[in-house]
């Protein structure tokens, strides 16, 4: 089970749905729909019960128990995934239809829930989108380690962000921006702006988050963001020891993204795959060039800004130039920005990577911010990045 860690808006709700049900009588008679409390956790009847301690016979919806946790980032308060025509669904599966949540009571494929809603859905009541929140997961292949007084956990804190008048029935876009620790705030607020005044398409955010001590999430960058281990990245660092190896750690994270992140959000929300992208900076920005060279087809768009292709001497501009052009069909765009002061030979690297994608028959932009050095090309990066990769 994985934790979950709520946002202002959900810990709002818990409060208020707190504070209005009454505790748990051992006694006394509940019928569905009845909401209590016990330990601080809140639950409703799914039929007549009495007796039966909330806290020792309750479960998700379809678990038989006659006790429904309500937790307000899961169904039955939050909506559930998305249903699909195309998906078959086992008895006891939760969807959500149009803002409200379904329980199958037997197998189903291609009945729509909002049309069928007595067979074989039973209607579970209306749901919450939440615009905002957070989830805890700890990557399967990921390897913690401690150095330099750090520990360097496998823990990830997924940040999520739906479009404003977000609509259950649309495929959006889902961008996925790493170094959230660092960005995420600077890039809501552009994209907000963005999406606000018209300009780009709305989208999906998802954030690749640290929950770490600040330390230990700078250092945690070497590991997850380098495509390869490289001594003298390693000397760098100051790591002497022979049997610890910090870098190289891209390839695992790509794992992580590929088969625990991007599974799960794309079967809660209806997501447009083939517009899905990577938004990456300075060392996260060498992680999606990466990518884009090594497995281009894992996202369809890439915002690269200030990408540290300097890492093992520039290998990654020679991979892309012996890449052939059909490995990139299905990559529909790829923006690449620097700041103007951040000088050479890096301002070259990347305008050599920019037109090697571009001879590939990508569509690409490579832009350079004037004034701005590796520190404050982000600033402008992401704006730039939506405009080019996202536009209305």
């Amino acid at each position: 089970m994985q934790a979950k860690c709520f946002t202002l808006p959900a810990l709002l709700l818990a409060a208020a749905i707190t504070h209005a049900a009454p505790a748990w009588q051992n006694m006394q008679v509940y019928q569905a729909g009845d909401t209590i409390t016990e330990a601080g956790i809140d639950y409703r009847a799914q039929w007549w019960t009495q007796g039966q301690t909330p806290q020792q016979h309750s479960g998700p919806p379809g678990s038989g128990q006659p006790w429904l946790v309500l937790n307000p980032a899961e169904p039955p308060l939050a909506c559930g995934d998305a249903w699909r025509p195309g998906t078959a669904y086992n008895g006891n599966s939760v969807v959500s239809r149009q803002g409200r949540n379904y329980l199958a009571s037997w197998w189903s494929s291609g009945s729509d829930p909002a049309i069928n809603a007595s067979s074989p859905w039973r209607d579970l009541g209306s749901c919450n989108y939440l615009a905002s929140y957070s989830y805890d997961v700890t990557a399967q292949q990921v390897q913690p380690l401690a150095f330099a007084g750090q520990t360097l956990s496998a823990n990830y804190r997924i940040q999520v962000r739906l479009p404003a008048q977000f609509n259950p029935d649309r495929a959006y876009p889902v961008l996925y921006v790493l170094d959230w620790f660092v960005l995420g705030a600077g890039v809501t607020v552009q994209y907000q702006a963005l999406e606000a005044s018209g300009k780009i398409q709305p989208l999906i955010l998802v954030g690749v988050d640290c929950p770490d001590s600040i330390d230990a999430c700078w250092l945690r960058r070497e590991r997850d963001y380098t495509p390869a281990w490289w001594q003298a990245e390693e000397d760098y660092l100051g790591n002497t020891d022979p049997n610890l190896q910090i870098t190289g750690g891209g390839p695992r994270l790509l794992a992580l993204l590929r088969d625990q992140v991007i599974p799960r959000i794309e079967t809660r929300y209806l997501a447009n795959t083939a517009a899905r992208g990577l938004h990456g900076t300075s060392l996260s920005g060498l992680f999606a060039a990466d990518v884009l060279v090594r497995q281009p087809g894992s996202f369809g768009r890439y915002l690269i800004n200030s990408p540290s292709l300097w890492y093992q001497d520039g290998l990654l501009i020679s991979q892309a130039q012996a890449a052939p052009a059909s490995q990139f069909a299905t990559v529909q765009h790829a923006f690449f920005s620097m700041g103007e002061l951040e000088g050479q030979p890096y301002l070259q690297d990347t305008a050599t990577l920019a037109s090697v994608i571009s001879a590939r028959q990508v569509p690409v932009q490579n832009a350079v911010f004037a004034g701005r050095d590796h520190e404050t090309a982000g600033l402008d990066a992401t704006t730039a990045g939506l405009l080019s990769a996202y536009p209305r």
